[in-house]
């Protein structure tokens, strides 16, 4: 289970707008005409945006 950031998280103030940097890995689903691929990512917390690997610090 991710951990989710608290009032008093001091990199999530909703009074100052500033926006939750943590993220987790989840399972993305993707449906083409060939199939439905499944794969797993690291997404923001915040707005479920996927993290792009060079974020991350993987090498592309």
């Amino acid at each position: 289970m991710a951990n989710h950031a608290t009032s008093n998280d001091p990199q999530h103030s909703p009074e100052q707008g500033t926006p939750n940097n943590d993220t987790f890995t989840t399972d993305v689903s993707e449906t083409d005409d060939q199939g439905t691929t499944v794969r797993e990512t690291q997404v923001r917390e915040d707005d479920l945006s996927e993290v792009d690997s060079s974020e991350r610090g993987e090498k592309q």
